[in-house]
């Protein structure tokens, strides 16, 4: 009776798991990505090896080395993009980035199309690549107009099977917004970002943006080496207009210049060199519990009916799987503080408890999950805040051992390296642990905007104030809202001189931050 209650259980977690109830999930594995498709399996190694080839196509177009050891990208694919969008509860988007502390990810799907002005899933899956291509090689800041555009120039590269590639074709899913919506104004382009802009003016921000870098880096003889100037002048401390003046010359001609670009003949690249990118691909097939729990991840990850998915891991859970028990957990976590913040009510705390005896089981299953070691840390440590006594080492002490020991099972893990550090940081201790914890955590993940402020707050502390500065210019400039970078960059150049003492409470404020195309 009681195996026939867990299967039951089990079958019951994979009937509501969406998109694709019961559904096999396959996983690919790469030497960029971790890729996790409920599609056919042939579709997903073919998907995998493109994906590889975009980064080399990335890599050889903007010249960045290849790494012997990256911090891969989960990428999961849904079929179509109505159920990307029920995943996140947000309309007219077909993919969507998420930059996290806990694991970066992408949300795509596998929807061909065969009309030219409509977004593919590949494309959309090469847009969101690109920001975190991007946020993890390109070390300057760039304006918000660059950010959106790159991401448009790239995202239409195609590999086809006899070796060749395409680079550069135009983007005609944004040739209605070029057409038919308001113009932007070339000085208004090159300095706002596309929150700043109100109504139709926002969707023409990104066609105009992409026709500017294409037009820099395709038509330009050149060949986009003006662009690079333009952004060391920017990291120089220049305005982005007049670095724009200085490299792209009269700001008025430019405009003229690309209002004519557009209604013309646009040219691409096309080659049949050999990419020089890395051809291991394993697909591995999930088992019909471990779809179950991905499928349930994917729910939980896009935050879409939280508390049903997590009555549905509840279910899952009876399996005993480790990875079940974690993912409820996490949805126990989220759903905590989003009761508090509903509340509104500044006295109390969230409530862990249920958080707390999921990830306890977790443990239990697996004493060495890396996240669950983590997480639990964090609550413990939760749980000392909340109380009003005096500080006692021992008791953090104890609360941090299983954050040290997520550090030491994964010593390159930028999770339980940001939290290893953040349990010293909280209490305004410093560590010797803090500084190569916190430098190491943001070289494996520079796109989590927590890792980034932490680590330049410290940068800041230790004296390195122009390098603090350097780190929050990128997130400034940041399409979707860089306000609090701002914030950030004027307490730390008052800290440098000499007015303010830098407090360590910037990093708590900074949320996760997102990137959708439409």
């Amino acid at each position: 009776m009681k195996k026939l209650s867990k299967y039951w259980f089990v079958f019951l977690a994979m009937f509501i798991a969406a998109p694709g109830h019961a559904e096999t999930w396959y996983r690919a594995d790469t030497h960029h990505f971790t890729i996790f498709s409920d599609g056919q399996e042939k579709q997903l190694e073919e998907f995998a090896h493109e994906a590889e080839k975009f980064d080399a196509l990335m890599r050889l177009a903007f010249q960045v080395r290849p790494e012997a050891d990256p911090a891969k990208l989960n990428i999961y694919l849904v079929s179509s993009a109505d159920d990307v969008q029920k995943l996140v509860d947000m309309n007219n988007i077909a993919g969507i980035y998420f930059a996290r502390t806990d694991g970066s990810f992408a949300i795509s799907n596998r929807q061909k199309t065969r009309s030219r002005d409509r977004l593919s899933g590949k494309r959309t899956l090469f847009h969101e690549y690109a920001h975190h291509f991007m946020f993890n090689n390109l070390h300057v800041p760039a304006p918000a107009w660059l950010v959106e555009g790159f991401a448009e120039f790239v995202a239409t590269a195609e590999f086809k099977k006899n070796g060749e590639w395409y680079f550069g074709k135009p983007a005609f899913h944004r040739a209605a917004e070029i057409e038919y919506a308001p113009r932007i104004p070339i000085d208004l382009l090159l300095t706002v970002r596309p929150s700043q802009i109100k109504g139709d003016g926002a969707s023409a921000f990104y066609g105009w943006s992409w026709a500017l870098t294409h037009m820099l880096y395709l038509e330009s003889p050149e060949a986009g080496k003006q662009v690079d100037r333009y952004l060391r002048r920017i990291n120089r401390g220049e305005t982005s207009l007049d670095a724009a003046r200085a490299e792209f010359g009269d700001l008025d001609e430019l405009e003229k210049e690309l209002r004519g670009y557009v209604k013309g003949r646009m040219t691409f690249k096309k080659s049949n060199l050999a990419l020089p990118y890395r051809d291991d691909v394993q697909v591995t097939r999930l088992s019909e519990a471990e779809s179950a729990t991905l499928a349930l991840k994917l729910r939980r990850l896009g935050g879409a009916d939280l508390a049903e998915t997590r009555d549905a891991l509840t279910a899952a859970t009876a399996s005993g799987d480790a990875e079940a028990w974690y993912q409820l957990g996490r949805a126990e976590y989220d759903l905590a503080l989003s009761a508090d913040s509903a509340a509104d009510a500044e006295e109390t705390s969230p409530d862990f408890s249920a958080a707390r005896a999921a990830l306890k089981n977790a443990l239990a299953a697996d004493a060495e999950h890396v996240h669950a070691n983590v997480l639990m840390g964090e609550l413990e440590i939760a749980r000392l805040e909340s109380m009003d006594q005096p500080y006692v080492e021992e008791e953090w002490k104890n609360a941090r051992r299983y954050i040290s020991k997520a550090a030491e099972l994964s010593p390159r893990d930028p999770y339980a390296l940001f939290a290893l550090a953040q349990s010293y940081s909280r209490r305004g201790h410093r560590d010797a642990v803090v500084s190569p914890s916190l430098k190491t955590a943001f070289e494996r993940a520079p796109e989590s905007r927590e890792i980034r402020f932490a680590y330049a707050i410290d940068l800041a502390n230790n004296g390195q104030f122009e390098a603090a500065i350097q780190l929050l210019s990128i997130l400034a400039n940041d399409p979707h809202g860089g306000d609090a970078g701002r914030d950030a960059i004027r307490r730390i150049e008052a800290m440098r001189d000499g007015s303010t003492i830098l407090a360590t409470d910037i990093a708590p404020v900074i949320g996760e931050t997102s990137d959708e195309a439409d």
